[in-house]
């Protein structure tokens, strides 16, 4: 997530008929996918869900954000 924006969201990628929108996403730059300029913009925050599978999946709390610096 950035901000409220999904990036990637595993549950809706994993449906039937998704398969090339997941491919593409998942080989696309992260400056791509949000429209950055990177000349401009030297990072971006993100806000990772994690989820701990087993009986009950769990949303793992705690997760600090993640910073992607650009080149």
């Amino acid at each position: 997530m950035r901000g409220n924006t999904p990036l990637y969201f595993h549950a809706i990628m994993s449906a039937s008929g998704k398969e090339k929108e997941k491919e593409k996403t998942l080989n696309s730059k992260v400056a791509e996918l949000l429209g950055l300029d990177t000349a401009e913009d030297k990072y971006v925050d993100l806000n990772i869900t994690c989820i701990k599978k087993g009986e009950e999946q769990q949303i793992i709390s705690g997760v600090p954000t993640v910073r992607v610096y650009f080149e």
